[in-house]
């Protein structure tokens, strides 16, 4: 019985290690990106508290570490705020995370090293889930990331946020364009995404195993058919499309930012949204091609007090044709020198912002002070 169990093993083993191979030979260097992302106990999913695993693709080969709160970070960062340091908190899916590039090199790490080198105290905190929606983005800063006590809160925004603030069902449009909450978390599998997200097995299969992450790949778009669907109709973004489906997608995407904005407002926290748009190459070498954005510019009102809108085309039209900016083999993300440029352009902003809290700030102070002196 042994030999026989035994013997089956050694089938399985081979096999594993045929298909391997093949797969290899075949097909190449699969996309190895394992989702390390788990239940926050708040309602939305996290980075797994205090993993550590490799991201390889053909284009790269990258470290994750993760705090033990959940931030792609080398340390951890207590809620309190230092005295005398601003804080900035960014938040979003897999670009603000940084998928495809290290940590050092992520926009928030080249934000912080900015806003340094502007002279401040600062700490920038990336808070970037891979999957996240906006409406996801909301409920992790109203129940987790305001403990932090930020400054400013940096979002971004990219294409696939349309249909994945509907798929969440977390919250619904109101014919006036506000939104209402409708579920109080929005957690992917349940239990079932905890289990193979920490499983040591699965996990070590998904970063080193090239058939198996074949096979979870197609496996994925099977299951989210519909988004995929829906997805690419919207990433074949045309200016004149009008259809009541894609216009109530970005009508709630509106409404979920104005909502995040007020909360922000109240608490006298800058709102920065940067849109990132995504790239369709027309030219061999990935040079070439267009940016899509597809914001609701329409339906958000931007220029408000508190708020700031970072149209990231802005920066990267001028090099199309001139550097690549996304990783062409993988799954699009920015390259190294895109992040330094989404950095850059965030450190203007940002410290412009910061400026304008410390002169209001003074300025209460004298009037106070003013205030005080003439009732002596």
């Amino acid at each position: 019985m042994l030999v026989l169990a035994a013997k089956a093993c050694a089938g399985v083993v081979v096999f594993a290690l045929v298909l391997e191979l093949l797969v290899t030979a075949v097909f190449g260097t699969q996309v190895r990106f394992p989702r390390r992302v788990v239940d926050g106990g708040f309602g939305v999913r996290v980075n797994e508290p205090g993993a550590s695993y490799r991201h390889v693709s053909p284009d790269v080969d990258v470290a994750f570490r993760i705090n033990a709160r959940g931030l792609r970070a080398d340390r951890d960062y207590e809620y309190a705020k230092p005295a005398g340091v601003r804080r900035v908190v960014t938040v979003g899916d897999s670009f603000t995370v940084g998928y495809e590039v290290e940590v050092e090199e992520c926009f928030s790490s080249v934000l912080e090293r900015e806003l340094e080198a502007q002279g401040r105290a600062v700490e920038v905190l990336n808070a970037g889930v891979s999957g996240y929606s906006n409406a996801e983005a909301l409920v992790y800063l109203e129940r987790e990331l305001l403990k932090y006590e930020p400054d400013v809160v940096v979002l971004t925004f990219f294409n696939n946020d349309l249909v994945d603030n509907v798929r969440t069902k977390l919250f619904r449009l109101n014919d006036d364009g506000s939104v209402e909450r409708l579920g109080a978390g929005y957690i992917p599998l349940g239990g079932i995404g905890d289990f193979l997200n920490t499983n040591t097995v699965f996990n070590a299969l998904s970063e080193r195993s090239n058939a198996f992450a074949l096979l979870l790949e197609e496996t994925t778009h099977v299951f989210k058919r519909k988004a995929v669907r829906e997805n690419r109709e919207n990433m074949n973004l045309d200016a004149s499309r009008t259809d009541a489906r894609y216009r109530d997608q970005k009508r709630l995407a509106a409404g979920i930012l104005d909502h995040l904005y007020a909360m922000l407002h109240e608490r006298g926290v800058t709102l920065v949204v940067q849109s990132i748009p995504l790239f369709k190459p027309t030219s061999a070498d990935g040079l070439e091609g267009q940016l899509l954005d597809a914001f609701p510019y329409d339906d958000f009102d931007s220029e408000r007090d508190g708020l700031e809108l970072v149209k990231s085309v802005t920066f990267l039209a001028p090099l199309l044709g001139v550097e690549p900016l996304y990783h062409l083999r993988s799954h699009m993300h920015w390259t190294p020198r895109t992040h330094e440029l989404s950095g850059q352009a965030l450190a203007r902003v940002v410290g412009a912002a910061l400026d304008a809290a410390d002169a209001a700030s003074t300025s209460d102070a004298l009037a106070t002070d003013a205030a005080l002196a003439g009732d002596n």
